[in-house]
């Protein structure tokens, strides 16, 4: 069994790769890591492979294929669909992870969890989150029951094993995905054919968020949005409080789109710089 990670990046994302790989491999130094390149242009990004040791994808002919799907729901190449290339890649068992989020906890916890579940993500199950995977109207279509409809899955942190969800899979979903997209927030791309694949899969799936709350366990590291309180921030770590739960990362969805937009920093800069400087740029 081969277990490891993937991230999508290329140039235009080079900072937020070079912190994300710096905290990752801070915190799990050994794991086999693979970048899937979100487009072309991954030069520079791929440069940093000796340095932080990963792979660089090798089967384009797959990542085209992911072009061809997103083009369906958006007219365009959207870069976000390659990750369904990885049920189709070298490792047994993954996670993937976005590369807008600095790693503090090692990803090994995951693995266990797929003895039990297909698929586990971060976080799930939180009314609020719904409407970043599904608009109101989804309510109305009766395509899918309530349950997985409120799964709403962040899918920018993702664990599962090879040949789930190969393209062979999706391309038979397909049509009946399409049909759904008026009630799809496309805005998060490929969030919700992703979380139209996994709740209609017929496999068991869950969220580290959803095992903390059925279980009690506090121990369980949990993901945190860089655009909210993430509590206080010392040495490149998110203090956890007395009684609260470890943080497994700090993502930053939505934060650097509107710095290009608008300007200024991101949230709590300093933790994501933190992890940036630890290497020098080239």
């Amino acid at each position: 069994m081969r277990r490891g990670v993937y991230f999508l990046a290329n140039d235009t994302v080079l900072e937020q790769a070079i912190a994300f790989l710096s905290s990752f491999r801070r915190f799990n130094p050994t794991i086999p890591l693979c970048l899937v390149p979100f487009a072309d242009n991954v030069e520079q990004v791929a440069a940093l492979a000796s340095r932080f040791s990963f792979d660089v994808w090798q089967r384009p002919e797959l990542l085209r294929e992911c072009d061809d799907i997103s083009k369906l729901f958006h007219g365009e190449v959207a870069g976000q669909y390659r990750k369904l290339a990885m049920w189709s890649g070298e490792f047994d068992e993954f996670v993937y992870i976005d590369c807008d989020t600095v790693v503090l906890h090692s990803i090994d916890l995951v693995f266990p969890h797929l003895a039990k579940f297909d698929f586990v993500v971060s976080n799930s199950n939180v009314p609020d989150a719904r409407r970043w995977v599904w608009r109101d109207s989804i309510m109305r279509a009766r395509a899918l029951s309530p349950r997985q409809i409120s799964y709403a899955a962040n899918t920018g942190f993702v664990g599962s094993k090879k040949g789930l969800l190969d393209l062979d899979t999706v391309r038979a979903k397909l049509d009946r995905a399409l049909a759904l997209a008026p009630h799809m927030e496309l805005l998060c791309r490929e969030q919700p054919l992703l979380n139209y694949l996994i709740v209609t899969s017929g496999r068991p799936h869950t969220s580290l968020l959803a095992m903390m709350a059925v279980s009690g366990d506090m121990s369980i590291p949990l993901e945190r949005w860089g655009g909210g309180d993430i509590g206080v921030v010392r040495d490149g770590q998110v203090v956890t409080p007395e009684g609260g739960s470890p943080t497994l990362l700090v993502h930053w969805a939505g934060e650097f789109q509107k710095v290009r937009e608008h300007g200024g920093r991101i949230p709590h800069h300093e933790l994501w710089s933190y992890y940036r400087d630890l290497v020098p740029q080239t």
